[in-house]
């Protein structure tokens, strides 16, 4: 990878419809991906206005080739919810018609996680920041610019992060190609949370 061919960016507004796109592309298994593209674009919005939050982008002639979110999104969560609830209902009762079993069990598998997280969580971010989505489009894969992002965020925006005792990061336990990529990258293991891993840097 040759790092002088990109360049790291604070996120903002105006880069919302680029980052929707690579997180529907790279992500269609991500729950807000499958509702559909205006609770991403509403998380965007709702995630940049906050100035308390840091989103960091890689650039490449231009181009984003992709990002990492770093933050708090409780109270985005809340306010999606009940801004955009009839669409979350509405795409849950077409699951339902439709009988697709792979978003059924994604609805009732966050659901059941969420009840069961949230005690644990809640003690984490009283001093710790959390790596909240890191996404690369998928024609910049396997170039090693999830790592540089991650290494660039801390190095270059040190002020967001002497904040914070540490930045933590939870990622699906079947997924052992993020948790090597985490680990690779000095996050080390937490504990398990019903199918997800926690790692802390």
């Amino acid at each position: 990878m040759n790092i002088n061919k990109y360049k790291i960016i604070r996120l903002d507004e105006k880069y919302i419809k680029n980052i929707e796109l690579i997180w529907l592309n790279s992500l269609p298994e991500n729950l807000k991906s499958m509702i559909g593209g205006v609770i991403v674009k509403n998380y965007l919005i709702e995630f940049l206005s906050d100035k308390s939050n840091l989103g960091i982008g890689v650039l490449h002639a231009n181009e984003l080739a992709g990002f990492v979110l770093f933050g708090t999104d409780d109270n985005i969560i809340k306010k999606i919810f009940i801004k955009d609830f009839f669409v979350i209902i509405k795409s849950f009762l077409k699951s339902l018609l439709f009988f697709d079993l792979k978003k059924i069990k994604n609805f009732i598998d966050c659901a059941i996680y969420l009840f069961l997280s949230k005690k644990k969580e809640n003690i984490l971010k009283i001093k710790d920041t959390q790596l909240l989505i890191i996404c690369v489009n998928i024609k910049f894969q396997n170039k090693g610019l999830g790592s540089f992002m991650i290494k660039e965020s801390f190095k270059n925006y040190d002020f967001f992060f002497k904040k914070y005792n540490n930045v933590f990061v939870k990622t699906l336990k079947k997924d052992a190609k993020n948790i090597s990529f985490y680990k690779k990258n000095d996050f080390k293991y937490l504990f398990e949370i019903f199918g997800r891993v926690y790692l802390k840097y």
